[in-house]
């Protein structure tokens, strides 16, 4: 019988971010931007993972918050405002795979090619299998984060009076083909 412990469950969404952040860093990319709507809490612990990934490399973060509903128009949105005020990005870092769609139309739309011109990542893997070229991207595990929140619900009716932990599930790192390397970058793995 498993161990059951009452508490709150999460996708190490910050864990992730900076783990795929340093990826981009480690293919050479210094201007990544990162596009999301950080009134969302998923949002935002994302953000936390890429500007401390980015701190630690000595880099600016670069922040596209754009105040919308639908993720593919903070993608798109978050694009378009990046790229025209100048800002020269060789990566852009979407808040989830939604966002994602969004900045692969805005790339599109700008004549811009993925992963030649700007590379793009991702958050969760939902639908990043079947963007062209597909998007690398944070495997999250909803299946894992399920079953231990139904094991914390049974844990707060067994034992009430227990005081709650913290449950994080960890996330995979997904390589696709959105991503190059700059020139003269030495990948691990590859080198």
């Amino acid at each position: 019988l498993r161990q059951l412990q009452p508490g709150l469950v999460y996708s190490d969404d910050t864990g992730g971010a900076r783990e795929i952040t340093r990826y981009l860093i480690e293919l050479g990319h210094q201007r990544i931007g990162f596009l999301a709507n950080l009134r969302m809490p998923w949002f935002a612990r994302c953000f936390a993972g890429y500007s401390a990934a980015m701190e630690a490399a000595g880099f600016e973060s670069i922040l596209g918050n754009i105040d919308a509903d639908q993720p593919a128009d903070i993608g798109y949105l978050g694009t378009k405002s990046l790229l025209s005020s100048g800002k020269r990005l060789t990566a852009i870092f979407a808040g989830d795979d939604e966002v994602a769609y969004g900045v692969y139309k805005a790339l599109r739309d700008m004549s811009l090619r993925i992963p030649e011109d700007v590379s793009v990542v991702g958050c969760d893997d939902t639908i990043g299998r079947w963007l062209q070229p597909g998007l690398t991207t944070i495997k999250q595990f909803p299946e894992q984060i399920g079953r231990h929140m139904f094991d914390t619900v049974l844990c707060r009716i067994e034992f009430p009076d227990k005081l709650p932990s913290t449950i994080t599930v960890p996330t995979e790192l997904i390589r696709r083909e959105s991503c190059r390397p700059l020139l003269g970058a030495a990948v691990r793995g590859r080198e």
